[in-house]
């Protein structure tokens, strides 16, 4: 199994007037399911059990992919050896949870797609919801029936492929709902992006009704990354993207 893995890759996350915070992106890969497997043995005891509940092989790809993901994350932000250590619990509303001594403070944003994982552990004085998504045109008529009219609007006014431009976005609303906690549960206006632009390599954009956060995108293959995270933070665009080069190497 290929996993791509840089503590760096958001350390330079700067607050005006406030001291610099540190997040970890963690991105694993494998060419199928099945290699994902030898990734059980990291497996905290409750995680295994857990695990040993599970029948379907893409929710058995998928809790592996990104268990190992945010343990890789974990594990680099507390100098952890041994990731059996870190247990990846979830919540009441089924959101991850770090469990680790040494991880009192942190909280981690989990994605994944197919047989890739990804996962971000940052402070929790800097929420940040992480997300993934694979550019499907078969689905363009699902995503356009779940914007508003004036992101359908903007896309059709934008250069660019349609399709990549509506996976962009609802990337983007699934990251902000794992800031806020809700997952899709909310009205998808609520979510509602806007001033999507290009910035380098990255796709930055605002959020109509959450004006203190940012969004940045990443098109990497046929996927979409999505971060989302407070809007005086200064994310480090160019680290992100120098790992994402990384992962599309081996996907």
């Amino acid at each position: 199994m290929k996993c791509v893995l840089r503590r760096a890759s958001c350390r330079d996350l700067t607050c005006e007037g406030e001291r610099p915070y540190s997040a970890w992106l963690s991105v694993c890969c494998a060419q199928s399911a099945a290699e994902y497997q030898a990734t059980i043995p990291f497996l905290h005891p409750n995680e295994l059990a857990f695990y040993e509940g599970l029948q379907f092989e893409r929710r058995i790809t998928s809790y592996l992919a990104g268990r190992y993901a945010a343990k890789r994350a974990v594990a680099a932000s507390v100098q952890e050896e041994r990731l059996d250590r870190i247990w990846i619990d979830r919540g009441i509303l089924h959101q991850p949870l770090i469990v680790h001594p040494a991880a009192l403070n942190l909280q981690v944003s989990i994605s994944h797609c197919d047989e890739l994982g990804a996962a971000l552990v940052f402070p929790e004085a800097l929420p940040m919801g992480l997300d993934v998504e694979q550019i499907r045109p078969a689905r363009q008529a699902v995503l356009a029936a779940q914007m508003t009219e004036r992101e359908r609007e903007r896309i059709g006014a934008q250069p660019g492929s349609e399709a990549l431009l509506m996976t962009l976005y609802w990337s983007a609303k699934e990251a902000l709902s794992k800031v806020l906690k809700t997952g899709l549960a909310v009205p998808f206006e609520f979510l509602e992006i806007t001033g999507l632009e290009q910035q380098g390599t990255a796709w930055v954009a605002a959020y109509s009704h959450f004006p203190q956060f940012r969004v940045a995108g990443w098109v990497v293959g046929e996927r979409v990354f999505a971060i989302a995270y407070p809007k005086d933070c200064r994310l480090n665009l160019e680290a992100v993207q120098d790992l994402l080069c990384k992962v599309e190497e081996v996907i």
